[in-house]
């Protein structure tokens, strides 16, 4: 297949760089060619005549190639190279690129919806979820140290959002879903395209990328120290949290960060009201399919 590579040059770990990535397309018989997502001129590298597109990066590198890609007939591929994943692991997408590459079939494809945010600024495209409150406030105390490497990295950000909900007071927030209008009082509300976001934290378990639906997660003052006790542990149990569903969402709210995927913002004064759909026209995104060198349970047991 004729492959354009979407790369983030910054990731370049052991394994991820421009050359290592490309090699291991090639040995899996694909005719590659590179653009890094550093470039000013990024988005004039896309074209019809590539059979594949492949997104290789960290969450804000994969989020970054999926809101611009203007043919979304033109299915894409995933190669995870950050530490949360959120959008790989939201799809079940996990391995190395060599290990990827070889299970990839640009037919075997998953739809997903790209969130749509309006507001004073304009509109804007995201992939993982749209926040007001503590969660925001946790992603800009994180810019404020240095960031460690690898899991130590998730740790901290798990530890960082603890503290947020801590100090977080409740804000005032107008949700209307629909024909569906609530005036509510929470230390923050999500609004999530996928199942995973920030720190690796399945906090929407049960978002569908495909329902052209977004799950608005509520977090709730009285489950506040419950919320920093299934942080220690979050794989295990369900978030204590509050969730609704809907096609059409409007928030209205004063004076609270907010957060767009990973870029969070600072609260300004004034009124603020925010709309939020899902996108007509969806993408393909390839899920790996199982290797053909794999038995399934009940082959291995007739086998024996």
């Amino acid at each position: 297949m004729k492959v354009l590579l979407c790369h983030n040059p910054n990731a370049g770990n052991k394994g991820h760089d421009r050359d290592s990535l490309e090699a291991a397309l090639k040995l899996a018989g694909h005719d590659v060619r590179y653009a890094s997502v550093k470039d000013e001129k990024f988005v004039d590298s896309f074209d019809k005549s590539v059979d594949l597109i492949v997104a290789a990066g960290g969450d804000g590198t994969i989020a970054s190639v999926l809101t611009q890609i203007p043919d979304r007939s033109v299915p894409v591929a995933l190669l995870p190279l950050g530490t949360a994943n959120n959008f790989a692991r939201s799809l079940g997408i996990a391995g190395t690129p060599q290990e990827l590459v070889e299970m990839w079939d640009a037919e075997h494809t998953c739809p997903v919806s790209l969130g749509s945010v309006t507001g004073h600024w304009g509109t804007t495209r995201f992939l993982e979820a749209y926040g007001v409150g503590v969660f925001p406030q946790f992603l800009l105390d994180a810019t404020k140290g240095k960031k460690p490497e690898g899991a130590r990295n998730l740790q901290q950000g798990r530890e960082l959002l603890q503290k947020a909900l801590k100090r977080a007071k409740p804000i005032e927030v107008t949700l209307t879903i629909g024909d569906r209008k609530q005036d509510l009082k929470v230390l923050g509300l999500e609004v999530c395209n996928i199942a995973f976001t920030g720190p690796g934290l399945p906090l929407a378990a049960k978002a569908d990328v495909s329902d052209d639906k977004l799950d608005v997660v509520l977090f709730e003052a009285d489950q506040r120290k419950a919320l920093m006790k299934w942080l220690e542990a979050p794989q295990e149990e369900e978030p204590p949290v509050s969730f609704r569903k809907g096609a059409k969402i409007e928030v209205t709210f004063r004076d609270a960060p907010t957060r767009l995927d990973d870029e969070s913002y600072e609260a300004t004064g004034g009124k603020h009201s925010i709309d939020l759909v899902c996108e007509e026209a969806q993408l393909n995104v390839v899920i790996p399919v199982k290797h053909p060198v794999q038995k399934t349970p009940e082959k291995k047991a007739a086998a024996s």
